[in-house]
């Protein structure tokens, strides 16, 4: 059919190049019994068409994506040459871009790592220093600020006070001898170990009656006792009695208006806490030196069970044995005792005023002190014979008895038996064991507790009498 018609109804199209545009015909049919064309089954009003037979319409016509261009001469076909080179040249350059980004991205980020290879560190250093310096200069800021408010002169008078409480009960000793004196075993031990002064030393007025306490080691022996008062006073002083097991002696003057020490509890004074130390190192009678207490329970190869050191470092040399240890209210919580080595080298000893109140109160009213005695040999206990999980509560284990009629024989201990705990305090090791049953007297009674295999048993036990060594 031609697309160009000279029916009246027809539509009046240009031809259209093929070429330059893609057509899209639809097939239309005329209906004449409707007066309608039928386009793909839609309906189209044709009131005013009496056309008959069939028709092609273009209805649509869509523009092609790109058009095609025609050139006008050959010449046109080709490039010239410069533009040639150019595109190559521009397509070399498109085609090496990422390699040459990838290339400078590496660069650039090892050029960073290796800057931040040297600046971190210092940086880092810088930042550490400059929060150093802020603390430096915070305490320094606080420092200041503190001293304006605390008065170190209230702290001088404070140290000043105790040695105002404690110096009249001090006393000098002199001891004289008219021959060299047999110090016996322990002592020997004590001296090779822990120097002990035995022509000078330094005691404390207990009671206003006139009992002083100071060590055994310094009045053993002695033939001649002189005690020098607070006040210049020189007074013969008597032996009221002594323990060689606690190194502790007690003596006994007469005079008038003494000034007795307040008596302290060493068990609670904790290490750590400010200790004074009164006496006449190297005959340098009243002398003063500070520190703090070390530690409690110590034992040294020149000591015995029943001393249970208590360590300061307060400065002590010869000549300040026997003198007071005393806490920050100027009671009485030790009596100061052995130094390691000839002259001081920060460890001293010092036995607890517990252990030598209790001495005291024995000697001064029968003259000696008689210990209770269980009569067994005790051993440490192991760590695979521990009972419990607190390895600092490893009681005593019983390694052998006396005989049949010791008051351990007499109640039923065995050897092998593990004791726990007396009178029901935990017993920590054998020392501890044998200060309990020392500080009991002969003919009390005592509960003991102690593991038989698996077995827990408690039974009463009379103590008898310590024997003498």
């Amino acid at each position: 059919m031609n697309p160009r018609s000279d029916h009246p109804h027809e539509s009046s199209i240009d031809p259209l190049d093929e070429s330059d545009y893609v057509n899209d015909f639809q097939e239309l049919r005329f209906d004449s019994t409707k007066d309608t064309i039928v386009e793909s089954g839609n309906l189209f009003d044709t009131d005013e068409c009496d056309l008959t037979g069939e028709i092609r319409v273009a209805t649509k016509v869509v523009p092609p994506p790109v058009h095609r261009l025609t050139p006008a001469s050959d010449e046109s076909e080709k490039p010239a040459e410069g533009d040639k080179s150019l595109s190559q040249t521009g397509s070399q350059a498109r085609g090496s871009d990422p390699i040459v980004q990838s290339l400078m991205l590496l660069t650039t980020m090892a050029v960073m790592l290796a800057a931040a290879r040297f600046a971190v560190p210092q940086i880092v250093e810088e930042i550490r220093y400059a929060w150093h310096r802020g603390e430096l200069r915070a305490e320094y800021d606080t420092g200041n600020e503190g001293l304006k408010n605390v008065s170190l002169d209230s702290l001088s008078e404070a140290y000043q006070m105790v040695t105002a409480a404690v110096g009249p009960s001090v006393v000098h000793i002199n001891v004289s001898r008219h021959s060299e004196p047999d110090h016996g075993s322990i002592a020997k031990v004590m001296r090779s170990e822990a120097l002990m002064v035995a022509d000078q030393g330094s005691g404390v007025v207990v009671d206003k009656a006139g009992y002083l306490v100071t060590n055994r080691h310094v009045i053993m022996d002695g033939e001649d006792i002189q005690v020098t008062l607070s006040d210049g006073r020189r007074v013969e002083a008597t032996v009221v009695g002594t323990d060689l097991l606690t190194d502790v002696a007690v003596l006994k003057v007469s005079a008038n208006s003494l000034m007795p020490i307040v008596w302290g509890d060493s068990d609670r004074c904790r290490v750590g806490s400010p200790v004074w130390a009164v006496g006449s190192p190297f005959g340098l009678d009243r002398t003063v030196t500070f520190g703090i207490l070390s530690g409690k329970h110590r034992m040294v190869r020149a000591s015995t069970q029943y001393q249970d050191f208590m360590q300061s470092d307060v400065a002590v040399n010869p000549g300040n044995s026997g003198g007071p240890l005393v806490d920050s209210r100027g009671r009485l919580v030790g009596i100061n005792t052995a130094i390691v080595g000839d002259t001081y080298q920060g460890v001293s000893f010092s036995i607890p005023s517990n252990v030598v109140r209790q001495v005291y109160e024995r000697l001064k009213t029968t003259g000696k002190v008689e210990r209770g005695w269980l009569g067994v040999g005790l051993a440490d206990v192991e760590d695979d014979q521990l009972i419990g999980s607190d390895a600092r509560i490893r009681g005593a284990m019983v390694s052998a008895v006396t005989d049949s009629k010791s008051p351990a024989a007499r109640a039923g201990l065995k050897v092998g038996d593990l004791i726990v705990g007396v009178n029901g305090q935990p017993i920590a090791d054998v020392g501890h064991l044998m200060r309990m049953i020392g500080d009991s007297t002969a003919n009390t009674v005592v509960e003991v507790e102690f593991y038989r295999r698996d077995e827990k048993i408690k039974v009463p036990v009379r103590l008898g009498v310590r024997p003498e060594l």
